[in-house]
Formats: structure tokens, sequence, C-alpha cells
């Protein structure tokens, strides 16, 4: 075997080296993706039951938000400022689920039931006319952009149907109250 023959086979070998480095690479990375688009789920699951619990703890936040978001200003002071706060972060979480599904972090199927609440709160009449007119600046441009094209979503209720003792309207009926 020739000096030549011996480096035509390192280098054969070489390739081989690289080769197995860069699937070895490419499959770290696809791992760390899948990781990531995990915590992003993990992460907004926790997000939302934090901002939950305090409802859980007092029927007031849920009054407060089915008031305010039939009639803002049909709800007292008081229960506009609990609305407003929980309001807030909800939709600052809600930003944050809509820039992971831009980002393909959070995948269609999830991003789902995510922009349905979106949508819900969004365009239930006391936020539209009144809370978010006046807190739109706290979130970016295209989240803004991205709800002002939107329209509301059918089939869901309103928090009044979920909180109130009444009869549940029939599958596709309005849901303006």
């Amino acid at each position: 075997m020739s000096i030549q023959d011996i480096a035509a086979f390192a280098e054969i070998l070489a390739a081989i080296g690289v080769l197995v480095s860069l699937i070895f690479v490419g499959l770290q990375v696809r791992q760390n993706t899948q990781a990531q688009r995990v915590l992003a789920v993990q992460s907004l699951a926790a997000a939302i039951t934090a901002i939950n619990v305090p409802g859980m703890e007092s029927p007031a936040l849920g009054t407060a938000l089915a008031k305010t978001t039939r009639d803002w200003h049909g709800a007292s002071r008081e229960e506009r400022m609990i609305a407003h706060f929980f309001l807030f972060s909800l939709f600052k979480l809600l930003e944050t689920a809509w820039y992971q599904q831009r980002a393909n972090t959070l995948d269609q199927t999830q991003w789902a039931g995510w922009e349905t609440l979106l949508l819900a709160y969004y365009h239930f009449p006391g936020v539209q006319k009144e809370w978010w007119p006046q807190r739109r600046n706290s979130y970016s441009p295209e989240f803004q952009a991205y709800l002002a094209a939107t329209s509301k979503p059918t089939g869901i209720g309103t928090l009044s149907d979920l909180f109130d003792d009444k009869e549940p309207e029939p599958a596709g009926a309005s849901n303006d109250t």
C-alpha cells in the first residue's frame, strides 16, 4: 500500500467522520427543537393556570369578567379594576402564544384552542368596545393587526352563559350577550 493509498483511505475515513458528526448534530438539533416545543406548551399551561388561580379562589373575578366582557360600563368600578388586570395578563399570555405559533414552536393543533380563547375574549363587546381600545398599545403592532383582522368565533358562549343559572342556548345560536 502506497502513501497515496493511505492518504486516500484517511480522507475517506475523515469524510465518514464528518458525515457521522453532522448526522449527530442534526439529531441533537431535532431533539432540542422538540424539547423546546414541549417546554413552550408546558410554560403556557403553567401561565394560564397561574392567572386562573385567583378566579378559583374568589368568585368575584368570575363575576367581574362576566359583567365587563358583556358591558364594560355595566360593571362596578371595582369589577372593572379586577377584570382589567386579568385581561391584561391573559392578553399578554395569548400574545406570547401567538408569537410562539408564528415561530413554529407551538403547532397549529395546539394553537387552535389558544386562538379560540383569544378571539372569544377579544370579540366580547365589553373588551372590543371599551377595554381593548384603551389598552391595545400595550401589545405589539403585529399582534394588534392580527386581532383587528379577525372575526368573532362561532359556537363560543359568553362567561355569563357559563356562570349564570339559565338554560344554555342551542348550538349555533348567537353569542352576543
